[in-house]
């Protein structure tokens, strides 16, 4: 097995990263943080984000957010040399991650049933699209494909007639989550039993979850009339949103805005879909936050302990000193051009009080080439070079 820094909750687990693009690969940026030691397979430079925008000196943002830390080799799996490389790498790992669609790695002789034949106890993870099954199973997908699919955009556009796209990829990260959770569990499941076992994610289903109530209330009542109950309120100088779901908080918001009489009345009071006069209450709430600025309506919601935010853009995201506090995000230097800096996600969000996790560098193409075949597969400096002129590596 890997061997990684001490002090890490997933040491010596290492995980072959066969996947582009995002969802796959921040799962296993999340993973690498923890500890796992993470070999990121590469063949054409072309073939990920490397040269994608948008761009900072001469690295892709993209890349560098979803990537950094991670080990990159390059293998051409393709190769009948190469193939015999990536078994070889296959029985000292414990997990392969790929985002191929559905049939690619059999089509590659790197199928399930054939990793087990190598490596029984492997842990195959694939992400993709529509899932390893199901009438969809065979097409193209991005993100915007899932927020129009699972009906993300169709709830988020309703007040404006139309659908609204999210501006983040928010079906990536969701698949992302689910497949690191999912790869988690499998670790687990074989340090009981010694059992690997293939896991699938579908971007679709996690992008179901978004929508669970409303689908339950349109299953239930056959309309869409279901709404979440927040919203955006706003202010003399912008806009900010509370939810004041539980039992007491709309007796304290209706208190904070005069309404000592409401407050009193059971109706006016209840939690968050419990009253029919929730429209009424909402549209008080609107009126006294329009005669207010934001600071002055986010000091009597704290005051009063009511969830409230404001409604930041992302340049005042980047001013809030609680993500830097928190590391969410952080500076890495650029070799190119030397000294220039650039964000990237800080170490994972997941908190550990004995074992923190760590962020590391932007690894540049075929970096790690010699320490892993080299000193984790034993291959000397004549078959690399072997290697190279056969296009076995790049």
């Amino acid at each position: 097995m890997a061997q990684t820094q001490p002090g890490k909750v997933l040491d010596g687990v290492r995980i072959l990263e066969l996947a582009r693009w995002q969802a796959a690969p921040r799962a296993s940026l999340i993973l690498r943080d923890m500890g796992a030691e993470v070999i990121k397979l590469e063949w054409r430079k072309d073939g990920d984000l490397r040269n994608s925008g948008p761009k900072v000196g001469e690295m892709s943002v993209q890349f560098a957010a979803y990537n950094r830390g991670k080990k990159s080799i390059t293998l051409n799996t393709r190769h009948p040399r190469g193939k015999e490389l990536f078994f070889e790498l296959l029985r000292v790992s414990d997990v392969v991650l790929e985002n191929y669609r559905p049939g690619t790695v059999e089509k590659m002789g790197l199928g399930y049933e054939k990793l087990c034949t190598v490596n029984p106890g492997i842990i195959l993870a694939s992400v993709s699209g529509f899932g390893q099954y199901g009438p969809y199973r065979d097409r193209q997908c991005f993100d915007p494909i899932i927020q129009a699919m699972s009906g993300i955009g169709h709830q988020t556009g309703r007040g404006f007639d139309q659908p609204i796209m999210a501006e983040g990829p928010i079906m990536d990260r969701t698949a992302a989550l689910h497949i690191a959770i999912g790869i988690l569990g499998a670790l687990r499941y074989r340090d009981r039993t010694g059992e690997g076992q293939w896991i699938e994610v579908s971007m679709l289903d996690g992008g179901i979850t978004l929508e669970e109530v409303a689908l339950a209330m349109a299953y239930e009542t056959g309309t869409n009339d279901f709404k979440r109950g927040g919203s955006f309120l706003q202010c003399k100088d912008g806009w900010v949103t509370t939810g004041a779901a539980r039992a007491g908080m709309w007796e304290r918001m209706l208190k904070v805005m005069g309404y000592d009489e409401l407050a009193e009345d059971p109706e006016y009071a209840a939690p968050m879909f419990a009253t029919d006069k929730a429209e009424i209450r909402m549209e008080l709430l609107h009126l006294w936050c329009e005669e207010r600025d934001m600071q002055e309506v986010e000091d009597a919601l704290v005051a009063a302990d009511i969830p409230v935010g404001r409604a930041m853009t992302i340049p005042e995201v980047l001013e809030d000193r609680h993500i830097w506090e928190r590391e969410v995000m952080m500076e890495t230097e650029l070799d190119d051009p030397p000294g220039k800096k650039m964000l990237v996600p800080g170490p994972t969000i997941i908190k550990f009080s004995k074992t923190p996790t760590t962020a590391g560098p932007i690894p540049k193409y075929g970096e790690h080439n010699q320490e892993i075949y080299g000193q984790l597969l034993g291959v000397d400096d004549a078959e690399l070079g072997r290697l190279l002129e056969d296009g076995v590596i790049a």
